[in-house]
């Protein structure tokens, strides 16, 4: 069966019911429930819960009115636009049960009401539940009034806005007689385990980031926006994990109809406020309130309606991306024109670049508007770099017959590249019909960096990526050479040079990412400094981002950390929950991670969209880059959560080298384990073209394979490899990859390779070298005292199996020198090792492993008890708790009830 169709089955109808208690506490509601049950079982008189459309108010209503059961009579009043306007209408399920009473006599009506609820309770408590309270008739509200200030009844109703509420209501509030609580959205955190409960499978963090920014947090909104995708095909589950395509998400009917139910109660001024932030794609606050109210802004900032961007002067757009898809296909074609002029008119020039100007480029277009070329132009190239590759495209279509066909190609070429379609990319940057001597020499540098790119692992001669760089470069020198005489020579001589400059600055852009893709971090640091310390301002930030990565990777550590402190840099990539000084410590994985952080979003560039290609590539390749750390660090459970989902996403997005280097890491995460045939089964996995990726990303996967072999089959192999990749690092000059693939090797028991260990780490700065330095030095001395030190500074560095295999090493020295108390401590930092792991394996190498038996024994002496005591407790001899006590001294080495205290503490 369609595993699409049960999937769409299974999202109808998703947002938990009120029997789903246990979904509850997934999604951050349980806090609230605790408080009304709480005012409820004190003195309170009520609780109004207050929240956006969508966010859950009615869920968390019935959740309380299932936890209280029959202790309690419930008695719902539902409110709508039409008992409002009815007296007594929201009443009507409680009068409807009583005689004929005259309602116009108000004090009657409350004696018969109070009388009739008192009756059915028999003596219980009584709960009155009203859902949508802004929608309550006057005469209906001054009853509830009188019913809970009276102390008849506990109200817990439901409202978007108290300021909308009946003033009677409102009254109870402020006088402290009913308690407020407010229901917020999901965070991004709280919508993976709600989605994982929905779709009874584990969802990618790219899926949970697009999904959770498309319904921006609201709940019901998250509902439709998720079996959309479903249904359209654009989430689908790929090896038992929910994944996106990369196609845009789809807005069907559902969509239209739960943002049109959102928006019912909102004001004139605010829904101006909307379709104008829909529409344009965000405007600068400023601009904003001088076209609209100011009132409105905050009502619906207060909302949650809105969002601001303060690194683009203070820009605000909507913040739920189904919200604005929605109103900007509702707004009537005669609207967005009056809405389009009076943006025109204030702004007095193109409002925004980015994401917003590539909004505003398709909304003028959509309203029969002519763009002209260089705005056009512009706004492709901000949309291309933004992830919005389909708002590109569509500007490049609308150019048709205005510009030339090669113009059209490059930026069609660009678009797909975006979009992760290259094959098709380059079809187009290689086309005979692109006719290069048509183009401006800043389009002929597009042209030729994106073959620079495209070229990657292709092994045709003439596509080389350093002859195309060459070829820039020399087009550049001549350019300058004859002053501006070129084909771009219309301005003044002055703009001819800033053009070169800029120009100039792209081809080093371009030279460092070949050089990186390629591995020659050495050369790219070089040029990255000088970008850093003389480069324009978005340059300069970018090339510090990469010097940092490229430092580390070449050894130069601490000067790394300067950078990263001086531009600000804390965590590479922005979501990795690993500072950079433990990444440090794991050069090889900070490698990969620096190589991953630039290829996902480039530094300097704006961030994708979450439901874009492009932001479903960068979000993966931070769960990735995580998942790989853990893994480094022997956190296998830990890493094999974030690597499935980022496995099964990169496979799905077409990224053959990333998802076989996921898959490289969940095999060695395995191995750990002990799973064999998992690990087995990921292994294969890992037999993929990879040739486009990087040097980094190649060589990361075979060290992962390495690693994950080791533990399956033949120690001696993966040492001979390991050096091999090290003695490659060594020539490329990446001082730090050495060190690590070394120290791998020694790890693994190459004691031979320590003299090399200690070479290495001296050419590295920080910590972890100056740790394998004395890691080396300590066995070559064949020194216990030293390798249980450098054992216990691995774990104080967060490296617990780097402690262990450290450990190892001691206690095997100590068992060939009879050195008890060496064999003790060892035994002893080994088990706090394995315990902190979780589930790694143990084996023969962590010394003899006690029974079950002999541990339950061991742990009662260790406490205190006599041998008598622990035989009657356990139903045995004496004599039996002597011997397998016996067993346990000769195992832990220990010859004393207070040794073996230490030893097991």
């Amino acid at each position: 069966m369609n595993s699409a169709l049960v999937a769409g089955r299974q999202v109808q109808g998703a947002f938990p019911q009120e029997e789903d208690a246990d979904i509850l506490g997934a999604f951050g509601r349980e806090g609230v429930v605790r408080k009304v049950l709480g005012e409820l079982a004190g003195d309170g008189n009520g609780v109004i819960l207050v929240g956006d459309y969508g966010v859950g108010k009615t869920f968390i209503a019935r959740q309380v009115i299932e936890w209280i059961g029959p202790d309690y009579l419930v008695v719902s009043l539902r409110c709508s636009s039409v008992t409002s306007s009815i007296a007594y209408g929201a009443l009507s399920p409680v009068l409807n049960t009583l005689e004929d009473i005259a309602l116009e006599n108000p004090m009657l009506v409350l004696r018969s009401v109070a009388k009739a609820l008192q009756e059915r309770a028999k003596g219980r408590g009584i709960v009155l539940f009203v859902d949508n309270i802004e929608y309550l008739d006057d005469a209906t509200a001054m009853v509830i009034t009188q019913l809970v200030a009276g102390g008849t009844v506990f109200v817990l109703a439901t409202c978007e806005s108290l300021s909308s509420a009946p003033s009677e209501i409102v009254g109870l509030w402020r006088d402290g007689l009913i308690k407020r609580a407010d229901v917020v959205g999901f965070s991004e955190d709280e919508t993976g385990p709600w989605l994982e409960a929905v779709l009874g499978a584990k969802v990618a963090h790219s899926a949970v980031k697009a999904l959770w920014t498309g319904g921006g947090g609201n709940p019901r909104f998250l509902e439709v926006v998720v079996q959309e995708q479903v249904e359209a095909g654009t989430l689908v589950v790929r090896d038992g994990v929910w994944v996106l395509t990369g196609a845009p998400f789809v807005c069907g009917p559902t969509s239209v109809d739960t943002v049109m139910a959102a928006f019912r109660s909102v004001s004139a001024g605010e829904r101006k406020v909307a379709e104008l932030l829909a529409l344009s794609g965000g405007l600068p606050l400023n601009q904003l309130m001088g076209l609209c109210d100011a009132a409105c802004i905050d009502s619906l900032q207060q909302r949650g309606y809105l969002a601001v961007d303060y690194l683009h002067s203070a820009t605000v757009g909507l913040s739920n991306r189904l919200m604005a898809q929605v109103l900007r296909e509702q707004v009537p074609t005669g609207r967005s024109r009056e809405l389009h002029e009076l943006v025109r008119l204030s702004s007095g020039e193109w409002p925004l670049g980015g994401s917003a100007g590539s909004a505003m480029a398709t909304w003028t277009i959509d309203c029969g508007i002519a763009l002209d070329i260089e705005t056009a132009t512009s706004s492709v190239r901000e949309a291309t770099r933004s992830g919005n590759a389909a708002d590109a495209l569509r500007i490049v279509d609308s150019l048709v017959g205005h510009v030339g066909a090669s113009t059209l190609i490059l930026q069609k070429a660009l678009a797909l590249e975006a979009l992760g379609e290259n094959a098709r990319a380059r079809r187009l940057a290689f086309s005979p019909d692109l006719d290069l001597d048509s183009l401006s020499l800043p389009q002929w540098t597009d042209v030729m960096l994106l073959r620079t790119r495209l070229s990657r692992g292709d092994g045709v001669a003439n596509l080389e990526a350093q002859d195309t760089l060459d070829q820039i470069r020399q087009r550049l020198d001549a350019e300058e050479a004859t002053g501006g005489g070129g084909v771009d020579a219309d301005g003044p001589a002055g703009d001819h040079g800033h053009l070169l400059a800029a120009l100039r600055g792209e081809l080093a852009r371009g030279v460092v990412e070949q050089q990186m893709h390629a591995g020659r971090y050495h050369e790219a640091a070089e040029r990255l400094e000088s970008l850093y310390r003389h480069g324009p301002g978005e340059m300069r930030a970018a090339a510090g981002h990469w010097l940092v990565g490229a430092w580390i990777l070449t050894g130069r550590v601490v000067d790394a950390f300067k950078v990263a402190e001086e531009i600000g840099i804390r965590r590479l990539p922005r979501s990795i929950a690993v500072d950079i000084p433990p990444l440090s410590d794991s050069a090889l994985m900070f490698a990969v991670v620096a190589f991953l952080t630039a290829e996902g979003a480039a530094p300097g560039a704006p961030h994708p969209g979450a439901a874009t290609y492009m932001g479903a590539r960068s979000a993966a390749f931070e769960e990735l880059a995580e998942g790989l750390v853990n893994a480094y660090n022997g956190r296998s459970v830990l890493a094999l959560e974030q690597l499935v989902p980022a496995a099964s996403q990169l496979a799905e997005l077409g990224e053959a080298g990333t998802s076989a280097l996921a898959c490289a890491a969940i095999a060695y995460a395995y191995a750990l384990n002990g799973e064999h045939d998992e690990a087995l089964l990921h292994l294969n996995k890992t037999k993929g073209n990879t040739a486009a990726s990087s040097r980094m990303v190649g060589l990361a996967v075979t060290y992962f394979r390495e690693l994950a072999s080791a533990e399956l089959a033949s120690k001696e192999k993966a040492v001979v490899r390991l050096l091999a990749l090290a003695d490659e690092e060594r020539q490329y000059r990446n001082g730090s990859v050495e060190m690590v693939l070394v120290h791998a090797a020694v790890r693994m028991g190459s004691t031979a390779s320590a003299r090399r260990l200690v070479a290495a780490s001296g050419r590295v700065q920080g910590p972890l070298s100056r740790i394998c330095e004395a890691f080396g030095q300590a066995l070559l001395a064949k020194d216990v005292p030293t390798l249980l030190r450098v054992a216990e500074a691995a774990a104080n560095l967060g490296d617990d199996l780097f402690s262990r295999d450290v450990a190892r090493a001691a206690l095997k020295i100590a068992s060939e020198n009879d050195d008890r108390d060496g064999s003790r401590q060892a035994q002893q930092l080994i088990r706090g090792g394995v315990m902190k792991l979780g589930i790694v394996k143990i084996s023969g190498e962590d010394g003899q492993a006690l029974t079950l038996r002999e541990h339950e024994i061991a742990s009662e002496a260790a406490a205190g008890a006599s041998n008598k005591a622990i035989a009657a407790k356990m139903h045995i001899s004496v004599r039996t708790v002597e011997g397998h006590l016996y067993q346990v001294y000769s195992k832990l080495q220990v010859t004393s009830r207070a040794e073996l205290r230490e030893t097991l503490s």
